[in-house]
């Protein structure tokens, strides 16, 4: 058994929310340590991370079927009964036949846990492509009972003209009017969203392109961008507002074509949505230090015992990767800084 396995089975025991609802991101921040190049450290990282975490208690109450499976969606009561549901499907089918299958239907949850069972699900899919195990499996069943278990919609306006490109889509967010729900609980704020009537019709605006890989990495140097330049005070959702579009990259090579760009709009949805309800205008941003190294970066962030600091640093290195852009440096510097700093 390796480093990662390991940890999912030390991890087993855990459940998907701890605190106030603040989602377990012990097996993603594991899966993203070993991204970086520390998988020797994932042990002792889990260790330390597993001390804050809730025993899972979730128990069964309702058998979920392909015939009731609709109405028991957002149900986080029914958490045990959604994650044993897609044990059954994963032993039933290939893990690419379920997740064709299941992101469709999910996908207008999008917003789920704040955004967390889509980058669950994405991290647990990129194990899966690496090695086929019982562990990783487990996870991928939690990451899609997470996702439907917290399942939950935002605005959209389906009549509206397709006009816009993704920067002037991003440009025309508006900044919700609402300070109800305000926090870090994503999934209480992103409720007042459907308080903006403006909100949908910026977002459906968007123009479907061919290249869902070029738009998710439009989206994420976005992302990078309002992270910096934003007049908003949370930091930490402006974080997810990208490592949430860079776990779907994560998924599309497991997709059908066709659901590619359903699965960016969904992205760009949420990204807005976190925008919207945290903050758009304009502000300097003056950086403390000089951007970093990935390397660099990877180490400081393992250093802060920080999950958030070790999958945005990951996060930004891949997309930094794929679409090269200073942002994306600048933002993972700013932010590792600010979990050494407790400053977010």
């Amino acid at each position: 058994m390796d480093e990662l396995d390991g940890a999912l089975q030390y991890l087993g025991d855990s459940g998907p929310e701890f605190g106030p609802g603040v989602s377990n991101h012990g097996p993603m921040a594991a899966e993203a340590l070993g991204q970086l190049g520390h998988t020797a450290a994932i042990g002792a990282w889990v260790s330390a991370y597993r001390k804050i975490l809730y025993e899972d208690t979730y128990g069964r109450f309702h058998r979920i079927d392909h015939d009731n499976w609709r109405p028991a969606l957002g149900n986080m009561r029914l958490l045990g009964d959604w994650t044993e549901f897609f044990r059954r499907e994963l032993a039933e089918a290939s893990w690419t036949d379920v997740l064709a299958r299941w992101w469709p239907r999910l996908l207008p949850g999008f917003a789920a846990g704040g955004g967390h069972g889509v980058i669950r699900t994405g991290h647990a899919v990129r194990m899966m492509t690496e090695a086929h195990t019982p562990w990783r499996l487990e996870e991928l069943a939690r990451g899609l009972g997470y996702w439907a278990g917290r399942y939950q919609e935002l605005p959209e306006a389906p009549s509206t003209p397709r006009e816009r490109d993704l920067a002037e889509a991003w440009a025309a967010v508006p900044k919700l009017r609402s300070d109800q729900g305000m926090g870090m609980i994503f999934r209480i704020r992103l409720e007042t969203v459907w308080l903006e009537p403006d909100f949908a019709p910026a977002v459906d605006s968007l123009l479907p392109e061919d290249d869902a890989d070029r738009a998710l990495s439009r989206l994420t140097r976005a992302a990078a961008g309002s992270y910096l330049g934003d007049d908003h005070s949370t930091p930490m959702a402006f974080v997810h507002a990208l490592t949430t579009p860079a776990a779907v990259r994560l998924v599309l090579p497991s997709l059908p074509p066709e659901l590619h760009w359903p699965s960016v709009t969904a992205a760009v949805r949420f990204s807005a949505a976190i925008r919207s309800a945290y903050g758009t205008g304009r502000r300097e941003h003056r950086p403390e230090e000089p951007p970093q190294d990935y390397a660099t970066l990877a180490e400081r962030a393992l250093a802060t015992e920080d999950p958030h600091a070790i999958k945005y640093v990951e996060a930004c290195r891949r997309e930094d990767g794929l679409a090269p852009d200073p942002v994306y440096a600048i933002a993972a510097t700013d932010w590792v800084r600010r979990c050494e700093t407790g400053s977010f």
